[in-house]
């Protein structure tokens, strides 16, 4: 008499649930440290990009003798002109990073402006909406940002075109007038020298990264270059970075996540940004840092001066 046999395949449903929570930890695990790498690498990134932001200004000096002004109309206050020039200092390097054509478009504009010849101002040109890669910092969520809120036409508070997450340290102070120098090496029509910083570039903050509004609710000045007038392309070192105080855009802003705002008239502008627990710097002789959120206030604060003498230690 034969017997047969079932050859049993396949898994049983116990086994089919052990293999899925298996699966599950694993994935648990890796992605925590997939995120780790995601940021390290925009991190990196952010980086070579305030490298490049240095190193273009001080090309840019090169070929001036000086760096060039923080505001070119100087901040917007009682006597600031000419009014129709509000360009930032990083208009002014774009030939410095490969955008050439992108210069010759806005600096033609300025010139017909100056001369009379057309009407407007140096934000309402063709090209503003482009974006300058080394201008924009890949771990910002609202980065990059070429809009402004409910406005399509070159109109008060209309289209400011693209915007950057770097921008040039002012001095130590909130800013309460149009060219006053505040002690950093970018501020209202400033023309400073390399000369000039006598406590060492390596001792002077030049440049820092901001976190960009998504403008959901109105406009918001922060990270403006082609009308960088009301404080869009400048910070202090007040404040350390990522500090809870809020900025102050002059008149327009909104807060948002790790960057709070408020609109007093004043202007003021704190280092931020989405990388764990500090933000990334840039010094006066074109090197990159990494300065925590827990810096010594007072510190900090020296490095936002490039000729008051103090002596600043390791950071």
């Amino acid at each position: 008499m034969r017997t047969s046999s079932r050859i049993r395949s396949g898994f049983t449903l116990i086994e089919l649930l052990v293999v899925i929570a298996i699966i599950a930890i694993l994935i648990g695990l890796l992605l925590p440290a997939v995120q780790k790498v995601r940021e390290a690498a925009a991190r990196m990134k952010c980086q070579n990009h305030l490298k490049q932001l240095g190193l273009a200004l001080h090309n840019y000096h090169d070929a001036n003798s000086n760096f060039p002004p923080g505001v070119s109309a100087g901040f917007y206050f009682g006597g600031y002109g000419p009014d129709w020039d509000r360009r930032g200092w990083p208009v002014f390097v774009f030939p410095y990073v490969e955008q050439d054509n992108l210069w010759r478009l806005v600096d033609n504009q300025a010139k017909a402006l100056a001369a009379g010849t057309i009407g407007g101002y140096t934000l309402f040109f063709n090209g503003k909406e482009t974006i300058v890669p080394s201008m924009i910092c890949p771990s910002d969520p609202n980065s990059p940002k070429n809009t402004t809120s409910g406005a399509a036409t070159p109109t008060d508070g209309g289209a400011q075109g693209a915007h950057t997450n770097y921008v040039g340290c002012v001095g130590t102070q909130l800013v309460t007038s149009t060219t006053a120098d505040f002690g950093g090496i970018l501020y209202g029509k400033s023309k400073t020298r390399i000369t000039d910083i006598t406590d060492g570039t390596t001792n002077t903050l030049m440049l820092a990264e901001i976190l960009l509004s998504p403008d959901r609710t109105g406009h918001d000045t922060r990270g403006r270059m082609h009308n960088a007038i009301h404080g869009g392309s400048s910070f202090s070192t007040l404040y350390t970075p990522n500090s809870t105080v809020a900025d102050y855009p002059q008149t327009y802003c909104q807060t948002i996540v790790r960057a709070p705002c408020s609109s007093n008239g004043n202007i003021n502008g704190t280092a931020r940004s989405m990388h764990t627990g500090g933000a990334n710097i840039g010094l006066g002789d074109g090197s990159v840092r990494f300065i925590n959120d827990s810096i010594n206030p007072t510190l900090y604060l020296n490095l936002g001066t490039r000729a008051n003498g103090e002596v600043v230690s390791n950071f």
